[in-house]
């Protein structure tokens, strides 16, 4: 039986750029569809809560950790 719940995880927007936590978000709104997700922005900190199995948020924390690399 997989365990279904609820995890958090924290970024921050170090390059300074709207285009590029735009292109982030919209990047993560493609890739990670296998997951609900709620993300909330305060300034140059992203909040991502994901739902799910945790088979299915492991892999989706790899998949944000690298778009983060990429956009933040």
């Amino acid at each position: 039986m997989k365990k279904i719940g609820k995890r958090v995880i924290h970024f921050y927007n170090n390059s300074g750029s709207l285009d590029n936590a735009v292109a982030f978000l919209e990047n993560i709104q493609k890739k990670i569809n296998y997951l609900n997700l709620n993300v909330s922005i305060e300034g140059k900190n992203i909040k991502i809560t994901l739902f799910g199995s945790r088979d299915l948020q492991s892999l989706a924390v790899e998949r944000l950790k690298d778009l983060a690399n990429q956009y933040l």
